[in-house]
């Protein structure tokens, strides 16, 4: 029996070379235990919290997923445990809620996660997230199978697979959600005995990353594998049933396929048709396998129907409906389209085109033939009428005409914008993605901006509850990125959309930095390494402490977008004095050094000369403490601040009465003369007066007399 080829998409190509592989064969029916590590060049060991030591020399290829490396595990304190662990991709989102679930408490069915933690990996010159497994003790199903070690039959696939995984998914989906990364190499036995079989890792990378394409259903499989999103539990009963299908078969029946080609297939004669077409399927498979493999959600099985027909309840067989097809073709780019969602993807793909072909003769009579929906043909006439009412902005463009069409034309696909694809649930991790995979963050901030997904809502015939939840998201992320203040921004829509995805300023981008108890750390060993010259809040850090930091800082960050240099710094030594109170994070010598030596304007905020001294004398000696409440208390003293703006008013008006004063005294030249020349004449007519009447006195006596 051969291992089971799945598709070329799991070849570790994309990983960082600290992570590549190490060259050597691949396992085979010939090779040796699975346990059984493939020697590379060793780094050294790297110990995790004092206990784990991890050996970069020893690769445990047999544990790698298509996003993570596995090496040798050994715990110090029991040195009888099987572990490996798993090193993440940098700059790739992992599934933190699952991480922290898992850690918690194992879940029967799923492969334990012991411990995680982010640690210097020196293949790689920084830090990456390490995740410690349970090693299982019977590796890889598939490999196991492939050696003849063991059998599963169509008869044991009920109660030995799938009521085990059944159960497993159900346990998990109560607590965080669906799996998202069920695929035969993905699937272990947990025991040397081979009995316990459970599913492997799948927090690693986003939900669906990982999978191949014929291992999604098929609105997820259109989807760019960054942005394939969450999903629902019926998304992994969909990869369940393909997974069972390889099993049984023992190959890939479709291996022969290009991606695009079995997707064409499946659009065209659905996916249980596609793949399991001239297969041998056990006639006893067939019912539960057309269920979990059907397209139509309404269709495909639940864990209730799985599970009644596990316990040999009847089930009504699914009524196989024709795909929605039209009676002629509409020719695109020399493909000849008689299906509305393949034309939809073919028509995003190159939307300057297809702006052209809208406006056919052809493409009209298609749609009204075709389609046979008046409401979607209105719908189509509507966005050709909005894109030339809008010529001058956004909506006038060929890429949102097309985004709008495709969305008509597939309500059920991906939402397609200038090049993207993915799925309403899946924005977070694709944002992440194409920002810190690929430093290509301009097309998905566009697809938030432009509000490119209220398109693809308004071509729903009604919303799911997913949805709904989804949409009222992207309002809030929205709303967020309408801010360009810190702590808001895309950067903020970056952290708050993607809970996996470590701080990605330059200043700690090294440092894997993905809880806030991380940060200050974090910062604290940048100051080591220079470049203080600047605050060390910068737009990365602020949105990652607003979003991963449950209490109100808002006052803090309105005091750090302050356009006065003063206000600016207090605010940043308030929020990072704030944090580390509230954290009870220890010294911070090298922050506290770093923050200290930009505290020059909110100093010079001080009038006083001898209180701007005293605080000069007093700050090298709080540096010293790493304490940045001590250092915050000292610089932003509220009744101290009050007295200095007390004597300066004091000072002030002192200053003006004096001024005043010395003015009135002096004056200026030409105002002394006219002063002195009015003081003479009114002093000059009080004599004349004075003299007139002593006159007048002297001649009325002398008469009388």
């Amino acid at each position: 029996m051969a291992e089971l080829p799945l598709e070329a998409e799991e070849t570790g190509s994309d990983l960082p070379d600290g992570l590549m592989p190490p060259s050597g064969p691949e396992l085979s029916d010939e090779t040796g235990p699975p346990e059984e590590p493939t020697h590379a060049t060793s780094h050294g060991s790297v110990l995790l919290r004092d206990r784990y030591l991890i050996d970069t020399g020893k690769p445990l290829p047999v544990f790698d997923t298509p996003s993570a490396k596995a090496f040798s595990v050994e715990d110090r304190r029991d040195l009888g445990r099987q572990l490996f662990g798993l090193v993440c991709t940098p700059g790739l989102p992992v599934r933190f809620s699952a991480i922290r679930l898992l850690t918690d408490g194992d879940i029967p069915g799923i492969l334990p996660l012991v411990d995680w933690d982010s640690i210097t990996w020196p293949p790689l010159g920084q830090k990456s997230l390490l995740l410690i497994f349970q090693r299982p003790l019977g590796g890889r199903v598939v490999d196991r199978l492939a050696r003849k070690d063991t059998k599963i039959t169509e008869y044991d696939m009920p109660r030995r697979v799938i009521e085990p995984l059944i159960e497993a998914l159900q346990a998990l989906a109560s607590h965080d959600g669906p799996h998202r990364a069920i695929r035969p190499e993905n699937l272990y036995f947990l025991d040397e005995e081979m009995e316990d079989i459970v599913l492997g890792p799948h927090v690693a990378a986003p939900p669906g990353y990982d999978q191949p394409a014929m291992l999604e259903p098929i609105d997820r499989a259109m989807a760019q594998p960054a942005g394939r999103g969450i999903g629902t539990v019926q998304d992994d009963i969909y990869a369940l049933g393909v997974s069972i299908v390889l099993l049984l078969l023992g190959h890939n029946p479709v291996a022969e396929l290009k991606d695009e080609d079995l997707l064409k297939k499946r659009l065209d004669h659905g996916s249980y048709t596609a793949i399991c077409s001239g297969a041998r399927i056990p006639m006893q498979l067939i019912e539960p396998l057309r269920g979990m493999l059907a397209d139509d959600l309404e269709d495909r099985w639940d864990f209730g129907k799985v599970s009644g027909w596990l316990t040999g309840q009847k089930i009504s067989p699914i009524k196989k409906q024709p795909m929605k097809k039209a009676d002629n073709f509409f020719k695109f780019r020399s493909t000849e389209h008689f299906s509305p969602r393949t034309l939809a993807r073919h028509f995003a793909r190159h939307p300057e085109d297809a702006a052209k072909a809208l406006n056919s003769e052809e493409f009209e009579t298609w749609v009204k033939r075709g389609l046979d929906d008046a409401a979607k043909i209105d719908a189509i006439k509507s966005a050709g009428q909005t894109t030339k009412f809008h010529a001058d902005d956004h909506q006038g463009t060929d890429d949102y005409l097309i985004c709008r069409v495709s969305a008509i034309l597939d309500p059920d696909g991906p939402i397609r914008y200038k090049g993207l694809s993915f799925m309403h649930d899946g924005y977070g991790s694709l944002l992440a993605t194409e920002w810190c995979r690929n430093n290509n963050p301009q097309s998905v901030a566009e697809a938030l901006s432009h509000d490119v997904s209220g398109v693809w809502y308004s071509a729903q015939e009604k919303l799911s509850p997913e949805q709904l939840e989804s949409q009222k998201a992207y309002t809030q992320l929205r709303g967020l990125l309408a801010i360009q203040d810190p702590g808001y921004g895309l950067e903020r829509a970056l952290y708050e959309s993607s809970p996996g995805i470590a701080c990605q300023s330059p200043f700690i981008e090294q440092d894997c930095v993905l809880i806030i108890e991380q940060l200050l750390p974090a910062l604290d060993d940048a100051a080591n390494s220079g470049g203080t010259s600047t605050q060390p809040i910068d737009n990365h850090v602020a949105a990652f402490i607003a979003a991963r930091f449950n209490e109100d800082i808002h006052p803090h960050l309105k005091a750090l977008a302050s356009n006065r240099a003063e206000t600016s710094i207090v605010g940043t030594l308030s929020l990072l004095a704030f944090l580390q109170w509230k954290l009870r994070t220890p010294a911070l010598l090298g922050l506290s050094s770093w923050v200290g030596g930009l505290l020059g304007p909110a100093i010079n905020a001080y009038h006083n000369r001898h209180t701007r001294q005293e605080l000069e004398r007093d700050i090298p000696r709080l540096v010293r403490k790493g304490s940045l409440p001590e250092l915050f208390n000292l610089i932003d003293d509220a009744e101290k601040r009050q007295e200095d703006a007390d004597g300066f008013s004091v000072c002030r008006a002192e200053w003006l009465e004096a001024e005043a004063e010395i003015r009135d005294i002096e004056g200026s030249g030409d105002e002394r003369l006219t002063k002195a020349e009015r003081s003479g004449q009114q002093a000059v007519a009080m004599i004349s007066v004075t003299l007139a009447l002593t006159a007048v006195t002297v001649l009325v006596l002398a008469e009388l007399l």
